[in-house]
C-alpha cells in the first residue's frame, strides 16, 4: 500500500507540472466543458441586400381613396346633371346623409307585383329604397308622404325600416325623391 500511495502521489506531482508547463486549452479537452462542443457556435453573418426604388405611383391609382374628396365647385347650381351642394343642416327631427361619391342614397329596385288577368303574366312595380337616415324614421317618412301626394295627386305605399333607417316607396319616381331631398336642404 505504500508504495501505491506513492506512486500515485508521483504521478499527481506530474500531471500537475505538465499542465502547467503545456499550454493546452479547453478544445484538447471537451470533457471541461461539454455545453460548448455540444452547442454549435453562432456566426454573426449580415444579409446581403440590394434596395430596388419602385414606382408607388402606378399603385397609388388603383388604391381606394382613404379620404372622402371635397366637394366640387362649380360656377352655378344646379349642374347640368341636376346635382346641387348640400344646404346648412336643417333643424329637423332626421338627417339624410350622402354617399362618398355626394350623390343621395336612393336605389331602384323592380319587383313583381300582380298577376295580370287578360295577359297571365306578372305586372312589375318599381320599388325606389331611400337609406342613410339617421333620427327619426318615421318623421321622414311622413314629410315624404306628405311631399310625394302633393306632388303626384294620389297616395304612395310607403314601408318604414326604422332599424336600417331605411324607407321603400312604391309608386312614385325617384326623381321626385331627389327634389325632397333638396328642398329639405340635404
Amino acid at each position: 500500500r505504500m508504495l501505491r500511495s506513492s506512486f500515485y502521489r508521483l504521478f499527481r506531482a506530474s500531471c500537475r507540472l505538465s499542465s502547467k508547463n503545456s499550454s493546452s486549452t479547453a478544445d484538447d479537452k471537451p470533457w471541461l466543458n461539454p455545453w460548448k462542443h455540444a452547442i454549435p457556435q453562432k456566426e454573426e453573418s449580415v444579409p446581403e441586400y440590394v434596395e430596388v426604388p419602385i414606382d408607388w405611383s402606378v399603385v397609388e391609382r388603383i388604391l381606394p381613396r382613404t379620404v372622402v374628396p371635397d366637394l366640387p365647385k362649380h360656377a352655378s347650381y344646379p349642374t347640368p346633371s341636376g346635382w346641387r351642394p348640400p344646404m346648412d343642416p336643417p333643424s329637423l327631427p332626421y338627417h339624410v346623409s350622402r354617399k362618398r361619391d355626394h350623390l343621395f342614397p336612393l336605389y331602384l329596385e323592380r319587383k313583381r307585383d300582380v298577376l295580370n288577368e287578360k295577359t297571365h303574366d306578372f305586372d312589375y312595380v318599381e320599388l325606389v329604397t331611400l337609406k342613410g337616415i339617421d333620427g327619426d324614421v318615421f318623421a321622414c317618412e311622413s314629410d315624404l308622404r306628405a311631399y310625394l301626394e302633393k306632388e303626384l295627386g294620389h297616395s304612395v305605399a310607403t314601408h318604414v325600416d326604422e332599424l336600417k333607417g331605411r324607407i321603400k316607396v312604391k309608386g312614385a319616381d325617384r326623381s321626385l325623391l331627389e327634389m325632397f331631398l333638396f328642398e329639405k336642404g340635404f
